[in-house]
């Protein structure tokens, strides 16, 4: 076995890991934590699908995972100029 392959499938073990602390994180009280988390959860999923994408072969997974990369950002910001106010 090739150890580019081994590689990945650690960082895909590392990816998925992450998301279970990211979930950790916004299970805690208020609205900020929810965000974080589940921005965090967005990026590490769309890394892990480039790299399944990549050693399975798959069609457009670069596309669906830059597409989730940016309107995980966007509707991040989106909800912070909502939820922050008139400030």
């Amino acid at each position: 076995m090739d150890i580019l392959i081994i590689s990945k499938y650690i960082l895909m073990i590392a990816f998925v890991i992450m998301m279970i602390a990211a979930l950790r994180a916004s299970a805690y009280k208020g609205s900020s934590m929810g965000l974080l988390g589940s921005s965090v959860v967005v990026v590490a999923f769309a890394g892990a699908l480039l790299v399944f994408g990549e050693l399975y072969n798959l069609t457009f997974y670069r596309d669906i995972s830059l597409a989730l990369i940016f309107f995980g950002f966007v509707g991040t910001v989106a909800f912070s100029i909502v939820a922050g106010g008139d400030k």
